[in-house]
């Protein structure tokens, strides 16, 4: 049986997608007309790894209004802005009947449950590890460790992320093959390259099968 692990934010879920679905919709919902409004949030927000707590006052100073409300409104309508392919669950079903173990590893805050439970993806898997709920993250071997562990497995597969650093050298540091789920940047120069590049979780599965 091979072990796959797979990232959740922009391999699982297009969280670049979703950002910009809840930003356009917050600008709109708090009245805001600023026309490089979008482009600035998504600027700052850095695919996720912007800082919140210095984003968000920066916007409600820019767009003059209360912080609290665009927190509120992330609050409530952050979730409900996720978009998940239709591709996604078939793919990963296809691995399962084909005796894959999975397991879904992803860096952030047990808030990722949310996305987790609102996307349904959770039932695809054996083992789910969000970072701060088990105090170690990517590119930490240990919580690659951890995840094999709780698949039952040993780590021997495939790791299948959009992160370089984190997800694919990550992986290939505990011995997995990396998988790079592309994105709009270039792979780093310098940097071993992966061993299979995606489009989608469902061109890696049938690459993967096909072999």
């Amino acid at each position: 049986m091979t072990l796959g692990l797979f990232d959740l934010d922009n391999t699982l879920i297009d969280r670049r997608a979703m950002f910009a679905r809840w930003a356009s919709g917050m600008l709109e919902r708090l009245g805001i007309g600023e026309a490089d409004g979008l482009a600035w949030l998504i600027e700052v927000d850095g695919n996720g790894y912007g800082d919140k707590a210095r984003w968000m006052p920066q916007a409600a100073k820019r767009f003059d209004v209360p912080e609290g409300a665009i927190a509120a409104d992330r609050t409530t309508h952050w979730v409900a802005s996720i978009q998940v392919d239709p591709n996604v669950g078939p793919a990963l079903e296809r691995l399962s009947d084909a005796g894959w173990t999975l397991g879904m590893v992803t860096n952030g805050p047990s808030t990722q449950w949310d996305k987790i439970n609102a996307t349904g993806l959770g039932v695809h898997f054996d083992a789910v590890v969000v970072s701060e709920v088990v105090g170690t993250r990517k590119p930490d071997p240990a919580i690659f460790e951890l995840a094999a562990e709780m698949c039952g497995r040993p780590l021997e597969g495939w790791m299948v992320g959009d992160h370089p650093h984190f997800d694919v050298a990550g992986g290939r540091a505990v011995g997995l093959s990396g998988a790079w789920m592309r994105g709009p940047d270039p792979w780093p120069t310098g940097l071993e390259p992966p061993d299979l590049t995606v489009e989608s979780i469902a061109e890696f599965v049938d690459v993967v099968l096909a072999g």
